[in-house]
């Protein structure tokens, strides 16, 4: 049996801290090694636990904060899984993996302390562990090694995001006043500009200003970075005053409390189209956990997603390469411009329900549990180290 030490998030919903926590509770099923934890600082000091909440069952949460802290002991293998990027303590472990993932590109500031070598993470049989070929794509051109850079997917939880009954689904919808002609689309990622969340405003007035019965839902991470949907309505009724009209905003719903994770697969299932406009992503968790559910995903071609998105689940928006002209300030990395005229259709085909036969859909659903359950990566992770 292997020593394995983690040093990461635990506690908080951030999107490596929630990676993290679910790949604990799959590591302690595997009898090949022996746990330990030792928590990383949080990125930002004012991250509370109590406030931001990671939404497991309290079970899980026993689980996960079970595992101990190795003092002094020398591991055999340290998996560092936080941000910024920092090197192990020299001698306290064999061998590393460190978890390395970025939207648009790495900088000196992706790292403690700052401009750390690519090489330091990769010496010896040390590698970086990355999940998108996207993600990897941009390590390689910061200056890794791509013999050292091994991408393992993401998961979810098949236990959790799974489709609901058609009983269940009108019931969920009802409890947040949606009619049965309506069409729900949902976001809920950050509202930065790479998250495309203007394009998406801009893509739902157009269709809400015609007329069709469309609502949207979205998630606000305030307790997480102190970005709130209600600056991006600012910002963008200033460049489209539609967005600001009372008819668009009256069909926009804005959740700022914490949801558990059952209530955020409620969230997906009850919805029409899960909708990620992205210019880049490192991942985008939220878009696999919405196929689990059985629900229809819009997002951008060329990205990320491109790792795991079946055309049976999704339509992958028409994007061009982005271009220092296409952002607001500079980026230092790439990304993609999708086709806001694309997105507007999607929708709409979403609207007029003009999406795959539903064999077709269940098909497809159930090969992706099985292939991004967070047991099967989990395993794909540990055969690394």
């Amino acid at each position: 049996m292997k020593t394995l030490c983690i040093e990461g998030w635990r506690g908080v919903n951030h999107s490596i801290a929630m990676v993290n926590q679910n790949q604990i509770l799959e590591m302690v099923k595997d009898a090949r090694f022996q746990l330990f934890h030792r928590d990383a600082p949080f990125f930002m000091p004012h991250w509370d636990r109590s406030k931001l909440d990671a939404g497991f069952s309290p079970e899980e949460r026993a689980v996960i904060e079970s595992l101990p802290d190795p003092g002094d002991q020398v591991m055999d293998v340290c998996l560092r899984i936080a941000s910024p990027v920092r090197a192990g303590t020299p001698g306290s472990a064999r061998r590393t993996a460190t978890f390395v993932v970025t939207e648009f590109g790495l900088s000196e500031k992706s790292f403690d302390p700052p401009g750390l070598a690519p090489s330091a993470l990769t010496q010896g049989d040390d590698l970086v562990i990355t999940p998108t070929r996207w993600s990897q794509a941009r390590l390689v051109d910061y200056g890794f090694d791509p013999e050292k850079v091994r991408v393992v997917p993401h998961g979810y939880k098949t236990d959790t995001f799974l489709p609901m009954t058609e009983e269940q689904r009108q019931q969920a919808r009802l409890a947040l006043n949606i009619q049965p002609h309506e069409t729900v689309f949902t976001n809920v990622g950050v509202a930065t500009w790479n998250k495309g969340i203007d394009l998406l405003l801009l893509a739902f007035a157009e269709l809400r200003l015609a007329g069709l019965p469309v609502r949207l839902i979205l998630k606000d991470h305030q307790g997480l970075y102190g970005i709130t949907v209600e600056r991006v309505f600012a910002e963008m009724a200033a460049r489209a005053p539609q967005i600001g009209a009372a008819q668009v905003r009256d069909g926009i719903s804005v959740l700022s409390t914490s949801l558990n994770l059952p209530q955020i697969r409620s969230l997906y299932a009850l919805s029409d189209a899960y909708v990620s406009p992205y210019r880049a992503e490192g991942f985008n968790l939220p878009v696999l956990e919405a196929m689990g559910c059985g629900t229809h995903v819009i997002v951008s071609g060329g990205g990320a997603t491109d790792d795991f998105t079946p055309p049976e689940l999704c339509h992958r928006l028409h994007t061009r390469p982005g271009t220092a002209a296409d952002a607001p300030q500079p980026v230092g990395g790439a990304f993609v411009v999708p086709d806001l005229e694309d997105l507007r259709e999607a929708m709409l085909q979403v609207v007029e329900q003009r999406l795959p036969p539903p064999v077709r859909r269940e098909a497809a659903r159930l090969r992706l549990a099985e292939r991004f359950s967070w047991g099967t990566v989990t395993r794909q992770l540990l055969d690394l180290l």
